[in-house]
């Protein structure tokens, strides 16, 4: 993968959370990546207003000729002078290189901030986890005690151990909604998204509920997971929930309006 795939993987949301943890370290370590980084963000602006195939020519077309102007502009030179040489190590002129890095590094955080800012699809999710899905409360249930023991590993942050005790409150009751929500939840948690989809697609049979959450999980699963045709998936659940004035409407809306 060349610079220019990596970085677009970057701000496309196509690299997973370790590499994108590493993309922004070297951001901040190499000062060469950094430059390419900011030049991206400059061109991708000029290019904001094409279609997306378009804009990846033409970003790509402006990209080159970028590298191309600057290899022109600093010609390598076989035969230096020693004076030359050392002027161009020189501590000074490092100084000033490193400053320079420095201020396109303050550029790029604020940059990917006003990118991020715009509302990916795993942003939404994202935030909408940290609001409402950090912990759970207490929810009336035949099943309380048992609810409860599953509940406070949850809030302690022990998701892997709380999908267990809900999976096997499940064996017992595959009637209950509320263990297949909570099962479903501690398996998004776990980012393991194909069994949360799998639990919150089982709820959508309990028509007779006051409030059902169950297509407003799918869209957050669905948003999280950002595989190709998730957020065109997510789109269409979250209409639906518009559409029929379902459990989570308000945040549905705002979602549509910024996908």
């Amino acid at each position: 993968m060349d610079n220019l795939e990596y970085i677009e993987s970057y701000f496309t949301n196509t690299l997973v959370s370790g590499q994108a943890r590493e993309f922004e370290k070297r951001i901040e370590s190499d000062p060469v990546f950094a430059e390419e980084v900011a030049f991206y963000l400059s061109a991708l602006q000029v290019t904001r207003e094409t279609s997306h195939l378009e804009m990846k020519a033409k970003f790509r077309e402006i990209y080159r000729k970028n590298l191309v102007e600057g290899e022109e502009t600093n010609p390598k030179i076989d035969s230096i002078s020693p004076s030359k040489e050392n002027s161009k190590n020189s501590p000074v002129r490092k100084l000033v290189y490193y400053m320079a890095a420095a201020a396109a590094v303050a550029c790029i955080v604020i940059g990917i901030q006003v990118f991020k800012s715009s509302g990916s699809p795993q942003q939404l999710a994202d935030q909408y986890i940290k609001e409402n899905l950090q912990t759970l409360g207490v929810t009336m249930s035949s099943l309380r005690d048992s609810i409860q023991t599953g509940l406070q590993l949850y809030n302690e942050g022990k998701f892997r151990e709380a999908l267990a005790h809900f999976e096997m409150m499940r064996l017992s009751d595959t009637s209950s909604f509320t263990v297949k929500e909570y099962a479903g939840l501690s398996a998004l948690r776990l980012k393991e998204y194909n069994k949360a989809l799998s639990y919150f697609e089982q709820l959508e049979i309990y028509n007779n509920l006051y409030a059902n959450p169950a297509l407003i999980l799918q869209s957050v699963t669905l948003m999280e997971r950002s595989q190709p045709g998730d957020a065109a998936k997510a789109k269409l659940l979250l209409q639906k929930i518009v559409d029929q004035d379902l459990e989570g409407k308000v945040s549905a809306q705002e979602w549509l309006r910024k996908l």
